[in-house]
């Protein structure tokens, strides 16, 4: 695909140091759902809990979750993987 020479060496050259490595990178991005499970079961404790412990506690419990939480979950939801410094020119 690429016509580059420079790469073509590139891509042997990682295909001989580490060939797991270069099937990872030429081969097809799939994405990754390994913890559906845990979630699942951990949903389930959490909710199971809030339905035995008393109604007050569970809330106030919740509440200070949700406090404590907002402010790493507004930085993940902000926080870009692209992002970064630019590229310096050459």
């Amino acid at each position: 695909m690429d016509d580059d020479p420079v790469l073509r060496d590139l891509e042997a050259e990682l295909e001989r140091d580490d060939p797991a490595l270069a099937a990872l990178l030429s081969g097809p991005v799939t994405p990754q759902h390994g913890h559906a499970v845990a979630w699942t079961i951990l949903a389930m404790v959490v909710v199971g809990g809030g339905l035995l412990l008393a109604p007050a506690v569970t809330f106030g419990v919740v509440a200070m979750l949700l406090v404590l939480a907002s402010p790493l979950l507004a930085c993940w939801w902000c926080a870009n993987p692209n992002d970064g410094p630019a590229p310096r020119a050459t």
